[in-house]
């Protein structure tokens, strides 16, 4: 992912502090409400537009506000054109604030071996998640699915706080 044009977002949620790195507002719309349903807003850390919470509706008109188009079309067109981009920012997401990520890029950037590679990334998430929420695990498997193409690749976010459906 090229890091200088990518917006780091924070993730607004209710356990563990994560950070996401994303190229366009459309992805990271289609992010946010993949990995949360609409109970996860991402905050820019430095520039960037705001993805709001979502929890009690207004997912459709922000949608049309800022892309013109419906929700489903967003998502289908992100989803189809922009599958890389979106499996990119999902295999972007780590645990821990800002800060973090370079420490994280310093350990990574000794790894040659892309199975070692991914045996860090998990080694680093699983000695700092606290919560049973495993959002970052829900962003890697969804990247995965993504990359094999697999037509079902959403792992639904667990429903953490009451809803009005």
């Amino acid at each position: 992912m090229e890091r200088d044009s990518a917006t780091l977002y924070e993730i607004i949620n209710m356990s563990d502090k994560y950070t996401i790195e994303v190229k366009s507002l459309d992805v990271a719309f289609v992010a946010c409400l993949l990995l949360g349903d609409g109970q996860y807003a991402f905050q820019p850390i430095g520039e960037g537009v705001e993805v709001p919470l979502f929890l009690f509706g207004g997912a459709e008109e922000w949608c049309k506000k800022q892309f013109n188009e419906e929700i489903g079309d967003t998502i289908s067109r992100v989803t189809n054109a922009k599958a890389e981009e979106l499996a990119e920012c999902f295999d972007s997401v780590l645990i821990g604030a800002a800060e973090d990520r370079q420490a994280y890029r310093d350990g990574l950037e000794l790894i040659d071996d892309p199975n070692k590679r991914e045996m860090w990334r998990n080694r680093w998430h699983d000695e700092r998640r606290s919560s049973l929420n495993d959002i970052g695990g829900r962003a890697y498997e969804m990247a995965k699915r993504l990359r094999t193409k697999q037509s079902n690749f959403v792992e639904p976010a667990p429903t953490q706080v009451l809803r009005r459906h």
